[in-house]
């Protein structure tokens, strides 16, 4: 069995310095001072801007969880960034763009190999499930549009951890379904914000979450606010109901909301050190942080 006494202890001490919203908003108050604020916290590396240092932050985070975790977990936690890359290469091949400022280091797959399927149109090199999904796509012209990427990376690639989590501690499962169902439902309020119609609206929603994808396209085809009727008897009926109540006051705060709903999988297990369910709870609160810096700052600070 994995022991992960000395990763627990380290998260422990990691945990006191992450910065909570309440503290930035206040910080945020003074821009100016921004930079030096994080940094003197321990944020950031050697960035210059919020934004470099957010990177370097997350950039961090991905090296240490790839050394804390075995490489069936760790991959759950890293594919998504791989997921962030791949939708950069396809796009920049839509504009001639150079990716290379756009990408995320410290992910799975290789940068050049990653290029090499978008230009033959030919992803096995990355997963044959992946493949099965994105070959298609790409013979068909539905990665020749930034919708069309977006779209189909995303349910390729949570599919594709979906698939793996299923193997993974009990958890770590729930924490990966919960995730999945706080996106959907953040994409559901974004539609109804943005007007979508429903069929553009059903390729959001993204496999691998307790909360069939039904459920979301039936309340969409009446803009319901929220999805109270829809959840009954569901895990995610409560978490729902209350990020529809803060949807109302912003997007932030349904999020914050949702994050709290997927940690609450994680919480019992922090202090388990033959349980990697401490390393992915730091890992949703230092994402968490990630967000709440860039909300703080927006536009980034010189």
């Amino acid at each position: 069995m994995f022991d992960y006494s000395y990763t627990v202890a380290y998260i422990a001490a990691k945990e006191t310095s992450i910065l909570d919203r309440e503290t930035l908003s206040r910080v945020s108050a003074d821009r100016s001072d921004a930079v030096r604020y994080l940094s003197q916290s321990g944020y950031g590396g050697d960035g210059k801007t919020v934004a470099e240092m957010t990177d370097n932050e997350l950039s961090s985070l991905r090296a240490f969880v790839i050394g804390a975790l075995p490489e069936n977990l760790y991959r759950l936690l890293i594919l998504p960034y791989d997921a962030h890359n791949l939708k950069v290469m396809l796009k920049c091949g839509i504009n001639g763009a150079d990716p290379a400022p756009y990408l995320y280091d410290n992910t799975l797959i290789d940068t050049e190999i990653m290029a090499a399927c978008c230009r033959g149109g030919e992803f096995s090199l990355i997963s044959e499930k992946i493949a099965a999904a994105l070959d298609p796509a790409y013979d068909d012209g539905t990665l020749g549009t930034p919708f069309g990427i977006s779209t189909e990376v995303d349910r390729a690639f949570s599919a594709q951890i979906a698939d793996e989590a299923s193997e993974a501690p009990l958890p770590v499962r729930d924490f990966i379904a919960a995730e999945t169902d706080g996106k959907n439902l953040l994409a559901y309020f974004r539609a109804i914000n943005t007007g979508l119609d429903p069929e553009t609206f059903s390729k959001l929603i993204l496999p691998g979450g307790k909360a069939p994808a039904e459920i979301f396209t039936r309340a969409y085809e009446t803009r319901e606010e929220d999805l109270r009727q829809f959840t009954l008897g569901l895990d995610v009926h409560d978490a729902f109901a209350e990020a529809a109540d803060q949807a109302k006051i912003s997007l932030s705060s349904a999020s914050d909301v949702l994050d709290g709903y997927v940690r609450s999988k994680l919480e019992p297990y922090r202090y388990e050190t033959d349980s990697p369910a401490p390393v992915f709870l730091y890992f949703r609160k230092k994402t968490a942080e990630a967000r709440a810096v860039r909300e703080a700052f927006q536009g980034g600070v010189q």
